[in-house]
């Protein structure tokens, strides 16, 4: 499998903002998901603390995270991000490898 680019911001807005910082998100995903070299988009909300926002992106290459960085499309996710309560938490991961059900299955076979 090839390299992979996830990107995960999390954002704490206050209660106010809340449902404007989910409006603006859920207004990029779908245009982020069409453009080419995006693997992925969510917007996740923490369960325990309903103040807690989670945007992930998942790119196939530097080169395309960098392109949609640069865009007018990712100056409205830092529209979103400006109107968090507590400092926004930017998360870049380079990932060279990944695994699924697989090692789980290995793991739990040598273990057995």
């Amino acid at each position: 499998m090839s390299m992979r680019i996830q990107s995960i911001i999390k954002i704490t807005p206050t209660p106010e903002k809340r449902n404007e910082i989910l409006d603006i998100l859920h207004s990029v995903k779908g245009p982020t998901q069409a453009i080419n070299g995006c693997l992925s988009c969510y917007i996740c909300e923490e369960v325990e603390d309903e103040r807690i926002i989670f945007y992930m992106e998942q790119w196939g290459t530097w080169e395309e995270f960098i392109l949609h960085i640069q865009s007018d499309l990712y100056t409205r996710i830092l529209e979103a991000v400006e109107l968090s309560l507590d400092r926004p938490d930017f998360c870049f991961f380079e990932v060279s490898a990944m695994k699924g059900l697989e090692l789980i299955e290995a793991v739990r076979d040598t273990k057995l």
